[in-house]
């Protein structure tokens, strides 16, 4: 093993503290990312009554292929909106939120369901994409885009891509209704 000298590491160290420093630096950085172009198209979500089946009846009864229309809240964890993805997951609007308790303090993110037992979020939980013509996620993240919130009621209208025994249940979108409030 070599012997280090310590006046060749006097040196050494202020430079390996610039180069360590300068890799710090640009961790920090936001990574820049190529503009995608993808959008959604125009009116892919409107409001309107947002009238279909909840969710746990689609789980029940539809198979992968079957066109649906699934009615549900964006929702289901801390973070239901896939980031760079157009992916989301909704709940049951039968299942009661954090916000369902009229304790509006009781939780930060009400649409996370973090009241429920985990058992019964999964039981009751879609996951809902829209998808280009080779079949893959949009590269778009969807939280406020056409006015897609968490716990905002939806109908989902599109075609069942996968589903099974164990609580999976994919939906691609072809349409989104949002479900008028009164404001609207």
């Amino acid at each position: 093993m070599p012997i280090m000298n310590p006046a060749r590491n006097a040196k050494l160290v202020p430079a390996l503290c610039l180069v360590v420093g300068a890799a710090l630096a640009r961790c920090s950085e936001a990574p820049s990312k190529p503009s995608t172009g993808a959008t959604l198209p125009a009116g892919f979500v409107s409001v309107g009554s947002a009238d279909g089946l909840a969710v746990k009846a689609v789980k029940e009864r539809a198979r992968t292929g079957d066109r649906v229309t699934i009615v549900g809240r964006i929702g289901g964890s801390v973070q239901p909106f896939v980031a760079d993805r157009a992916v989301f997951t909704i709940v049951d609007p039968a299942l009661p939120s954090c916000a369902d308790g009229g304790d509006s303090d009781h939780c930060a993110t009400p649409w996370d369901y973090c009241c429920e037992d985990r058992s019964s979020l999964r039981s009751a939980t879609a996951t809902i994409e829209i998808v280009d013509a080779a079949g893959e996620p949009l590269p778009i993240g969807l939280r406020s885009v056409q006015g897609l919130e968490p716990l905002e009621t939806i109908a989902v209208t599109g075609l069942v891509a996968d589903r099974n025994d164990q609580g999976l249940l994919i939906v691609r979108a072809e349409r989104i209704e949002r479900k008028q409030n009164a404001a609207e």
